[in-house]
């Protein structure tokens, strides 16, 4: 019976290292989506900026050829 108890608590010991590694590896994996979400949202956020910018530069140039053709048709 002696055998058996040991063996038995070295499964739990196993076990519970078992769970220990789990967990930590959890904990590692979420952290890493949160930081790939943070970066994500910064990223999307710059996507947004830089949009508006190319709206206002394709404006401008379209505004800079209308008066070049202006020009040149004078």
């Amino acid at each position: 019976m002696s055998r058996v108890m040991n063996a038995l608590e070295q499964l739990d010991v196993a076990i519970d290292r078992l769970e220990a590694a789990v967990e930590k590896r959890l904990g590692r994996d979420r952290a890493e989506r949160e930081r790939l979400n943070d970066e994500l949202k910064g990223l999307r956020q710059n996507h947004v900026a830089l949009q508006s910018e190319a709206r206002t530069v394709s404006s401008r140039l379209d505004a800079a050829i209308g008066r070049l053709r202006s020009i040149l048709e004078a």
